[in-house]
């Protein structure tokens, strides 16, 4: 098994469509990510959710293959787990200090998040940005969402940010179904705030 601490994951896009196949084991529905570690492996990976479940960040063992087309697949991700308990992610000084919930480590990633739910906005509306800059914009105006009202003291700060962004992935994925009429990224940002509402309902952590 190698180890490896998640730096991104981004769903696999066929066309508009988030890719999909039916588990041959299970008969559950699976849903194609590409993951990426911070040491720069990369390859396709599964999960039965839409939303990858294991937040950037965490150290993970894993099993790497490579198909018969030549690209790496990624199977069997778990977290580390020491005497029962997930083992919190190192930083690159390897002082054993966890970066899971720091601020700035958790901007980065969010922002990085913003960055792909933007480009997915531009995919599924099909809308072409003239550069670059105008999807750093867009990622910017989801960035601002997603730490709207969430103070990075707060010691749940990494977990109420990567609600967010998910709710925005989602909210962005949801332009697909023309009934439900998100065109615009006004109408993404509403749809993620119905969308997060019933996530937070769930435990006793903080609310925004």
């Amino acid at each position: 098994m190698a180890k490896g601490i998640i730096k991104s994951v981004v769903p696999q896009m066929i066309g508009e469509v988030h890719k999909s196949w039916t588990n041959k084991f299970n008969g559950n529905l699976n849903y194609g990510f590409i993951i990426t570690f911070e040491d720069g492996t990369t390859g396709s990976c599964g999960s039965e959710k839409t939303a990858y479940p294991i937040p950037m960040g965490s150290e993970v063992t894993y099993e790497i293959t490579t198909g018969t087309n030549g690209r790496s697949n990624i199977t069997k991700v778990s977290k580390v787990i020491i005497n029962g308990q997930q083992y919190p992610a190192t930083n690159g000084n390897g002082n054993g200090k966890s970066t899971y919930n720091d601020p700035d480590t958790v901007k980065r990633i969010g922002f990085s998040m913003c960055q792909t739910i933007a480009r997915m906005f531009f995919t599924v509306t099909g809308r072409k940005p003239r550069n670059l800059d105008d999807l750093n914009g867009l990622a910017a105006i989801f960035y601002t969402w997603v730490l709207e009202n969430t103070s990075e003291t707060e010691p749940h700060f990494r977990d109420l940010v990567s609600r967010k962004y998910y709710a925005l992935q989602l909210a962005v994925e949801c332009i697909t179904f023309p009934g439900l009429g998100i065109t615009t990224k006004e109408q993404v940002l509403e749809s993620a705030e119905v969308l997060l509402q019933p996530v937070m309902e769930f435990g006793d952590e903080p609310q925004f």
